[in-house]
Protein backbone atom coordinates (compact mmCIF):
# COMPACT_ATOMS: atom_id res chain seq x y z
CA UNK A 1 0.00 0.00 0.00
CA UNK A 2 1.11 3.36 -0.81
CA UNK A 3 2.48 5.45 2.05
CA UNK A 4 4.15 8.93 2.11
CA UNK A 5 7.61 9.12 3.24
CA UNK A 6 8.31 10.67 6.47
CA UNK A 7 4.99 12.60 6.84
CA UNK A 8 3.90 14.62 9.56
CA UNK A 9 0.53 12.81 11.61
CA UNK A 10 -1.98 14.62 12.44
CA UNK A 11 -4.91 11.94 14.58
CA UNK A 12 -8.39 12.83 14.86
CA UNK A 13 -8.54 12.67 18.47
CA UNK A 14 -12.33 13.05 19.23
CA UNK A 15 -12.93 10.60 16.88
CA UNK A 16 -10.47 7.76 18.66
CA UNK A 17 -11.53 9.03 21.99
CA UNK A 18 -15.37 8.21 21.56
CA UNK A 19 -14.24 4.80 19.16
CA UNK A 20 -11.96 3.52 22.08
CA UNK A 21 -14.48 4.34 24.74
CA UNK A 22 -17.27 2.46 23.13
CA UNK A 23 -14.72 -0.18 21.54
CA UNK A 24 -13.48 -0.92 25.26
CA UNK A 25 -16.19 -0.03 27.18
CA UNK A 26 -15.73 -2.67 29.89
CA UNK A 27 -12.21 -1.93 30.30
CA UNK A 28 -11.22 -0.77 33.79
CA UNK A 29 -8.28 -0.32 35.97
CA UNK A 30 -6.92 -2.29 39.17
CA UNK A 31 -9.18 0.33 41.58
CA UNK A 32 -11.97 0.22 38.73
CA UNK A 33 -12.40 3.32 37.08
CA UNK A 34 -13.11 3.42 33.59
CA UNK A 35 -9.79 3.08 31.61
CA UNK A 36 -11.39 2.09 28.13
CA UNK A 37 -11.09 5.54 25.81
CA UNK A 38 -7.27 5.87 27.28
CA UNK A 39 -6.50 2.30 26.84
CA UNK A 40 -8.11 2.28 23.46
CA UNK A 41 -6.15 6.22 21.99
CA UNK A 42 -2.82 4.53 23.20
CA UNK A 43 -3.10 1.42 21.44
CA UNK A 44 -4.16 3.47 18.24
CA UNK A 45 -1.37 5.88 18.76
CA UNK A 46 1.10 2.45 18.81
CA UNK A 47 -0.22 1.05 16.22
CA UNK A 48 0.16 4.42 14.01
CA UNK A 49 3.72 4.90 15.14
CA UNK A 50 4.74 1.55 14.01
CA UNK A 51 3.08 1.84 10.97
CA UNK A 52 4.49 5.09 10.17
CA UNK A 53 7.90 4.59 11.65
CA UNK A 54 10.05 7.01 10.12
CA UNK A 55 7.53 9.65 10.98
CA UNK A 56 8.85 12.18 13.42
CA UNK A 57 6.19 14.44 13.72
CA UNK A 58 2.62 13.75 14.94
CA UNK A 59 0.04 15.93 16.91
CA UNK A 60 -3.80 14.64 18.51
CA UNK A 61 -6.16 16.93 17.93
CA UNK A 62 -9.53 17.46 20.27
CA UNK A 63 -12.91 19.59 20.10
CA UNK A 64 -13.29 21.82 23.13
CA UNK A 65 -16.78 21.07 23.54
CA UNK A 66 -17.55 24.76 23.51
CA UNK A 67 -20.43 25.76 21.08
CA UNK A 68 -19.57 27.02 17.73
CA UNK A 69 -20.22 28.58 14.79
CA UNK A 70 -21.81 26.35 12.70
CA UNK A 71 -23.99 25.91 15.97
CA UNK A 72 -24.71 29.13 15.81
CA UNK A 73 -26.48 29.42 12.44
CA UNK A 74 -28.15 26.03 12.68
CA UNK A 75 -29.27 25.50 15.92
CA UNK A 76 -29.84 21.13 15.29
CA UNK A 77 -26.45 21.25 13.81
CA UNK A 78 -25.32 17.61 15.65
CA UNK A 79 -28.40 17.91 18.41
CA UNK A 80 -29.14 14.11 17.56
CA UNK A 81 -26.01 13.71 19.73
CA UNK A 82 -26.06 12.86 23.00
CA UNK A 83 -24.00 14.53 25.50
CA UNK A 84 -20.75 12.53 26.30
CA UNK A 85 -20.78 10.09 29.24
CA UNK A 86 -19.37 10.66 32.23
CA UNK A 87 -17.24 7.55 32.02
CA UNK A 88 -15.90 9.27 29.27
CA UNK A 89 -15.36 12.57 30.26
CA UNK A 90 -13.88 11.46 33.33
CA UNK A 91 -11.13 9.72 31.60
CA UNK A 92 -10.10 12.99 29.42
CA UNK A 93 -7.84 14.83 31.82
CA UNK A 94 -5.74 11.78 32.69
CA UNK A 95 -4.99 10.63 29.17
CA UNK A 96 -4.09 14.28 28.45
CA UNK A 97 -2.09 14.08 31.02
CA UNK A 98 -0.02 10.40 29.51
CA UNK A 99 0.24 12.17 25.93
CA UNK A 100 1.85 15.28 28.16
CA UNK A 101 4.47 12.95 30.01
CA UNK A 102 5.02 10.59 26.61
CA UNK A 103 5.41 13.40 24.94
CA UNK A 104 2.70 14.08 22.14
CA UNK A 105 1.50 17.24 21.54
CA UNK A 106 -2.39 17.75 22.17
CA UNK A 107 -4.18 20.45 20.39
CA UNK A 108 -7.90 22.07 20.71
CA UNK A 109 -8.98 25.55 20.64
CA UNK A 110 -11.74 26.74 22.56
CA UNK A 111 -14.89 27.02 20.31
CA UNK A 112 -13.40 25.53 17.47
CA UNK A 113 -13.94 21.96 15.98
CA UNK A 114 -11.40 19.42 15.87
CA UNK A 115 -12.44 19.02 12.14
CA UNK A 116 -11.59 22.65 11.37
CA UNK A 117 -8.45 22.46 13.67
CA UNK A 118 -6.76 19.62 11.53
CA UNK A 119 -8.07 21.28 8.21
CA UNK A 120 -6.56 24.67 9.12
CA UNK A 121 -3.19 22.58 10.06
CA UNK A 122 -2.69 20.16 7.43
CA UNK A 123 -3.20 23.46 4.81
CA UNK A 124 -0.55 25.29 7.23
CA UNK A 125 2.16 22.17 6.98
CA UNK A 126 1.46 22.02 3.09
CA UNK A 127 2.06 25.46 2.19
CA UNK A 128 5.38 25.05 4.63
CA UNK A 129 6.34 21.68 1.90
CA UNK A 130 5.17 19.12 4.34
CA UNK A 131 3.69 15.96 3.50
CA UNK A 132 0.43 15.00 5.60
CA UNK A 133 -1.03 11.91 7.01
CA UNK A 134 -4.30 12.49 8.71
CA UNK A 135 -5.69 9.76 10.82
CA UNK A 136 -8.92 9.78 10.86
CA UNK A 137 -12.47 7.51 8.85
CA UNK A 138 -14.48 10.61 9.27
CA UNK A 139 -15.68 11.13 5.86
CA UNK A 140 -16.06 14.73 6.12
CA UNK A 141 -12.19 14.69 5.80
CA UNK A 142 -11.92 13.51 2.59
CA UNK A 143 -12.60 17.38 1.55
CA UNK A 144 -8.92 17.79 2.60
CA UNK A 145 -7.59 15.27 0.64
CA UNK A 146 -4.62 16.75 -1.88
CA UNK A 147 -1.75 15.13 -3.53
CA UNK A 148 0.26 16.13 0.03
CA UNK A 149 -2.68 15.87 2.23
CA UNK A 150 -3.56 12.23 2.70
CA UNK A 151 -6.39 10.39 5.21
CA UNK A 152 -5.76 7.13 6.28
CA UNK A 153 -8.79 5.25 6.84
CA UNK A 154 -7.65 3.26 9.91
CA UNK A 155 -10.91 1.16 9.95
CA UNK A 156 -10.42 0.48 6.35
CA UNK A 157 -6.62 -0.19 6.68
CA UNK A 158 -6.54 2.27 3.72
CA UNK A 159 -4.99 5.27 2.38
CA UNK A 160 -7.54 7.91 0.68
CA UNK A 161 -5.97 9.99 -2.29
CA UNK A 162 -7.03 12.08 -4.90
CA UNK A 163 -7.35 9.43 -7.26
CA UNK A 164 -9.25 6.75 -4.91
CA UNK A 165 -11.60 9.45 -4.16
CA UNK A 166 -12.39 10.13 -8.07
CA UNK A 167 -12.43 6.47 -8.23
CA UNK A 168 -15.20 5.53 -5.41
CA UNK A 169 -16.99 8.52 -6.31
CA UNK A 170 -16.10 10.37 -10.02
CA UNK A 171 -15.79 13.85 -7.88
CA UNK A 172 -12.40 16.10 -7.10
CA UNK A 173 -12.30 16.26 -3.14
CA UNK A 174 -13.20 19.86 -2.88
CA UNK A 175 -16.26 18.97 -4.12
CA UNK A 176 -17.21 16.38 -1.29
CA UNK A 177 -18.65 19.46 0.09
CA UNK A 178 -20.92 19.77 -2.41
CA UNK A 179 -21.46 16.40 -2.45
CA UNK A 180 -22.47 16.49 1.42
CA UNK A 181 -24.19 19.89 1.00
CA UNK A 182 -26.98 17.93 -1.62
CA UNK A 183 -27.17 14.84 0.03
CA UNK A 184 -26.98 15.84 3.75
CA UNK A 185 -25.23 14.29 6.80
CA UNK A 186 -27.43 12.18 9.20
CA UNK A 187 -24.56 11.92 11.49
CA UNK A 188 -23.33 15.59 11.95
CA UNK A 189 -27.48 16.39 11.28
CA UNK A 190 -26.58 18.22 7.99
CA UNK A 191 -30.18 18.42 6.35
CA UNK A 192 -29.58 18.50 2.82
CA UNK A 193 -31.62 19.06 -0.24
CA UNK A 194 -34.63 16.16 0.40
CA UNK A 195 -35.33 13.27 -2.12
CA UNK A 196 -31.69 14.54 -3.08
CA UNK A 197 -29.63 10.64 -2.72
CA UNK A 198 -26.34 9.41 -3.35
CA UNK A 199 -26.26 9.07 -7.15
CA UNK A 200 -28.48 11.58 -8.22
CA UNK A 201 -25.57 14.44 -6.35
CA UNK A 202 -23.15 12.53 -7.92
CA UNK A 203 -24.73 12.92 -11.67
CA UNK A 204 -25.36 17.10 -10.72
CA UNK A 205 -22.18 17.66 -9.48
CA UNK A 206 -20.20 15.72 -12.55
CA UNK A 207 -22.29 17.75 -14.98
CA UNK A 208 -22.02 20.97 -13.27
CA UNK A 209 -18.81 20.11 -10.86
CA UNK A 210 -20.41 22.17 -6.98
CA UNK A 211 -23.83 23.32 -5.66
CA UNK A 212 -23.00 27.47 -7.18
CA UNK A 213 -23.13 26.52 -10.81
CA UNK A 214 -25.78 23.94 -10.25
CA UNK A 215 -27.77 26.66 -9.21
CA UNK A 216 -26.52 28.81 -12.59
CA UNK A 217 -27.29 26.34 -14.40
CA UNK A 218 -30.69 25.11 -12.95
CA UNK A 219 -33.13 25.51 -15.92
CA UNK A 220 -30.78 23.04 -17.82
CA UNK A 221 -31.53 20.01 -15.17
CA UNK A 222 -35.03 18.88 -16.43
CA UNK A 223 -33.36 18.58 -19.78
CA UNK A 224 -30.32 15.81 -18.29
CA UNK A 225 -31.22 12.31 -19.05
CA UNK A 226 -32.26 10.95 -15.64
CA UNK A 227 -35.08 9.78 -13.83
CA UNK A 228 -37.08 12.28 -12.12
CA UNK A 229 -34.90 15.06 -13.19
CA UNK A 230 -37.63 17.81 -13.33
CA UNK A 231 -39.04 16.99 -9.76
CA UNK A 232 -35.24 17.15 -8.29
CA UNK A 233 -35.01 20.62 -10.13
CA UNK A 234 -38.16 21.52 -8.05
CA UNK A 235 -36.61 19.98 -4.83
CA UNK A 236 -33.74 22.45 -5.75
CA UNK A 237 -36.13 25.57 -6.13
CA UNK A 238 -37.76 24.72 -3.06
CA UNK A 239 -34.78 24.27 -0.98
CA UNK A 240 -32.09 26.28 -2.01
CA UNK A 241 -31.63 28.02 0.93
CA UNK A 242 -31.34 24.83 3.03
CA UNK A 243 -29.02 23.58 0.50
CA UNK A 244 -26.25 26.94 0.75
CA UNK A 245 -26.57 25.91 4.53
CA UNK A 246 -25.62 22.57 4.32
CA UNK A 247 -22.50 23.83 2.23
CA UNK A 248 -21.58 26.70 4.88
CA UNK A 249 -21.65 23.59 7.57
CA UNK A 250 -20.20 20.86 5.59
CA UNK A 251 -17.09 22.86 4.72
CA UNK A 252 -14.10 22.67 7.32
CA UNK A 253 -12.51 26.10 7.54
CA UNK A 254 -9.06 26.13 6.38
CA UNK A 255 -8.08 29.54 7.81
CA UNK A 256 -8.25 29.32 11.97
CA UNK A 257 -5.17 30.60 13.23
CA UNK A 258 -2.88 27.90 14.61
CA UNK A 259 0.12 28.95 16.99
CA UNK A 260 1.62 25.66 16.68
CA UNK A 261 4.90 25.23 14.79
CA UNK A 262 6.34 22.03 12.99
CA UNK A 263 9.08 21.70 15.67
CA UNK A 264 6.42 21.61 18.71
CA UNK A 265 5.16 18.27 17.06
CA UNK A 266 8.73 16.70 17.36
CA UNK A 267 8.51 13.59 18.78
CA UNK A 268 10.88 12.49 21.49
CA UNK A 269 13.15 9.33 21.73
CA UNK A 270 12.06 6.26 23.04
CA UNK A 271 8.28 7.16 22.51
CA UNK A 272 6.74 3.89 22.09
CA UNK A 273 8.73 2.60 25.44
CA UNK A 274 7.59 5.14 27.35
CA UNK A 275 3.81 5.07 26.05
CA UNK A 276 3.43 1.30 27.35
CA UNK A 277 5.28 1.93 30.63
CA UNK A 278 3.22 4.99 31.37
CA UNK A 279 0.04 2.61 30.08
CA UNK A 280 1.26 0.50 32.97
CA UNK A 281 1.83 2.26 35.42
CA UNK A 282 -1.18 4.40 34.73
CA UNK A 283 -3.30 1.02 35.53
CA UNK A 284 -1.98 0.57 38.83
CA UNK A 285 -2.91 4.32 39.69
CA UNK A 286 -6.13 5.98 40.89
CA UNK A 287 -7.37 9.08 39.26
Amino acid sequence: MYQKKNPTIIIDGSLYLYTSYYGFRNFKNISGKPFGAIYGVLKMIDNILKKYNNSKKIIIVFDSYQPTFRKKIFKKYKSNRSSMPDLLSMQIQPLFKILEKIGIKILSIPGIEADDIIGSLACKLEEEGEKIIIVSHDKDMLQLVTKNINVFNKKKNSIITPEVINIEYGIRPKEYIDFLALIGDTSDNIPGVPKIGVKTALILLKQFSNIHNIYSNISKIPLLSFRNAKNITIQLQNYKKIAFLSHQLAAIQLDIPISIKSEDMLLKQHVQKKLFQFLKTFYYQTY
